[in-house]
């Protein structure tokens, strides 16, 4: 059995890899909005279709594709209000490890052909799951895909404006023979082109950090996004980031402050600060419990503290030149 179910993965794969053209979702909207997709354009017949991680995906209406075969990928999230999707038989719809189905009624529903794969009485279906001709109907219409886990696991997508330049950082929690990653820009968020590729780590277990520049940027806004490549040709998307141009002249420059249960704190600097600042970690009793500086900062910062520091903290970042931002964290 284990056999049959790498045989259709594999068969599955080739379907994708040749499938043409890919269309893939740029902003959390409705399916049967054009602006929700880079093509500008709804998904139509032979299209592989892409809902990247963070993204989500909203059908509140009959989107009637009966006589369409698309391979639908989802890395965020499909969700139904009172909607319906339907199909071609040949259709195959694949749900990424951590990503979902989501529906209330029996009304929402997902149709391969005349069979019903979905309801939304079923509730919320996690990947990894298959739903393709050989699987069978609601509520056994999706099946264990057997796949892997997504070959990347982001746990930061950054960007920082630096005069005229655009600093890109992303980082990686974890990477199962990855590949490679392209880095793509927008001048208008719905045309792509690749400015750059950077090799992966391959396999990875342990937290792992990118940035690239993009260098002579001249119009006032302008999007990016990481596209992550697999050995086998599987791919994933970053969500979409805006850089504004001449941000980085803003006399309070903006710090965003998080954290992570691993015990990282991410600060993300959207313009360089000049000079040295201090990061302190203080309890809520008022106890430093953490120091340090950190000279002309810009784009995402990576503080590593004590793995024995569990709770509430307050982060205090100052230039001692009169900037002070601060933020609360859960370790």
């Amino acid at each position: 059995m284990k056999k049959f179910y790498a045989f259709l993965a594999i068969i599955f794969l080739v379907k994708i890899a040749s499938a043409n053209p890919i269309i893939t979702a740029v902003k959390s909207d409705k399916w049967d909005h054009d602006h929700t997709w880079d093509l500008d354009r709804t998904p139509q017949d032979g299209d592989t279709v892409v809902i990247p991680i963070g993204f989500k995906i909203e059908i509140d209406e009959n989107i009637n594709l009966s006589h369409a075969t698309i391979y639908l990928k989802i890395g965020g999230e499909l969700k139904f209000d009172d909607g319906k999707l339907k199909v071609d038989e040949n259709s195959s719809i694949l749900i990424y490890y951590g990503a979902s189905i989501t529906g209330q009624k029996n009304r929402d529903k997902i149709k391969l052909g005349n069979k019903i794969k979905y309801k939304g009485s079923q509730g919320t279906l996690v990947g990894p799951l298959l739903a393709d001709m050989t699987t069978g109907e609601a509520p056994n219409g999706f099946k264990p895909a057997n796949y892997n886990p997504l070959p990347v696991h982001f746990a930061g997508f950054t960007i920082a404006v630096q005069h005229k330049d655009v600093l890109i950082q992303w980082n990686t929690a974890s990477e199962s023979n990855s590949a490679y990653f392209e880095i793509q820009r927008s001048d208008n968020g719905i045309d792509w082109k690749t400015i750059g590729t950077m090799d992966a780590a391959g396999n990875s277990s342990e937290l792992r950090k990118y940035s690239f520049t993009d260098y002579g940027v001249f119009v006032p806004v302008v999007y990016y996004r990481v596209k992550q490549v697999d050995i086998d040709g599987r791919f994933i998307m970053t969500e979409i980031r805006t850089a504004k141009l001449g941000s980085e002249n803003s006399s309070d420059p903006q710090i965003k402050i998080s954290s992570r249960s691993n015990h990282h704190i991410f600060l993300h600097f959207t313009s360089k600060v000049e000079g040295n600042v201090s990061i302190r970690l203080v309890s809520l009793s008022g106890q430093v419990v953490y120091n340090t500086t950190i000279s002309n900062p810009v784009g995402q910062q990576i503080i590593n503290v004590n793995s024995n520091m569990n709770g509430i903290y307050i982060v205090a970042i100052s230039d001692g030149k009169g900037f002070k931002k601060a933020g609360k964290v859960m370790l």
